[in-house]
């Protein structure tokens, strides 16, 4: 039986998580008393209890959190971006590589992916790590996603009577193109400089569409769109958390953004033609984008099968 602590379990990830363990068998959820959540001592003792504890909180707060576990035999997923490319954690996409489970399941801190992250890196990483995208290609993305992304003051918004006329239509965002998720984007893929990167939040619960557009000219060799599909099925062969979808599916010429919504996998697509190519990545936001992704990597952490208690859409 493997003990488990949420620090912050009262936000959305912290819920799907408690959501998703409270029925396994497997698992002892270690409980904190409502008034005792921010309390330094209480967080502490639940801690020491716990074999793996999941941080579900703003930055500041996780290192503090660290800080508090730093004598207890505690292992620790924090889904902030406070620690996912700090010395010492492992990046938990358990898809970078055929090391990369490994790594995840040997290692005591496992910083897990910011949800527009997740989608760029499916796409880029590979295809760095390919040698078809030199690491100065100047990689831009746009990313659809649906509000319950913001948190409980968003989705309350959202979901008002009252709601103005601007919150029924797509609203970009991330303008001065600083946005937290950047980062870890360029650390991970190995890239030269920061891309240029437009999230937009849309009136729709959850689901996430990441699309990263590419010239082939400007890839090493000018590979054709068969040769940028073959990269990323060949990386994803056998995976059962991202599927490539076969070259020429194009979901009828229309990609609905909360395709995925409910499910813990990713879907990837390559569409367009020689010279200008769109790579799309569909994806839950709180699925593969947050708490599915937090629970895979426990899963791999347990040395249990990877899929416990996930939704799979295949």
């Amino acid at each position: 039986m493997t003990k488990v602590f949420i620090d912050g379990h009262e936000g959305t990830t912290g819920l799907r998580i408690h959501e998703r363990l409270q029925h396994r068998d497997d698992i002892e959820l270690i409980p904190i008393a409502e008034e005792l959540r921010k309390d330094p001592a209480a967080i502490k003792a639940c801690m020491k209890q716990a074999d793996i504890a999941f941080l579900c909180l703003p930055d500041a707060a996780a290192k503090e959190a660290v800080e508090l576990a730093a004598d207890c035999h505690v292992r620790i997923i924090d889904t902030s971006t406070a620690h996912r490319t700090a010395p010492g954690w492992t990046y938990g996409f358990p898809e970078l590589s055929s090391q990369q489970s490994d790594k995840i399941a040997a290692s005591d801190r496992v910083g897990n992916p910011g949800c527009h992250a997740s989608g760029v890196i499916s796409l880029v990483q590979p295809l760095v790590q390919a040698g078809l995208m030199p690491a100065n290609y100047p990689v831009s993305a746009v990313s659809l996603t649906g509000y319950s992304g913001g948190g409980k003051k968003m989705i309350g918004q959202y979901e008002s009577d009252d709601k103005s006329d601007e919150l029924q239509a797509p609203r970009q965002y991330g303008l001065v193109q600083k946005h937290k998720h950047l980062k870890e984007i360029v650390a991970i893929c190995g890239l030269e400089q920061e891309p240029i990167f437009s999230p937009i939040v849309d009136d729709y619960y959850s689901g996430m569409e990441v699309m990263v557009p590419l010239f082939t000219a400007l890839l090493n060799g000018t590979p054709t769109m068969q040769d940028v599909w073959q990269a990323l099925a060949a990386h994803y062969e056998n995976c059962p958390f991202v599927h490539v979808l076969p070259l020429g599916e194009d979901k009828g010429g229309f990609i609905a953004a909360n395709s995925l919504s409910g499910y813990d996998d990713m879907e990837i697509i390559v569409s367009g033609n020689d010279e200008r190519i769109v790579l799309t990545s569909l994806f839950d936001n709180l699925g593969k984008g947050a708490s599915g992704a937090a629970i895979q990597n426990m899963n791999i952490m347990m040395g249990v099968d990877p899929k416990t208690g996930l939704n799979l859409l295949k």
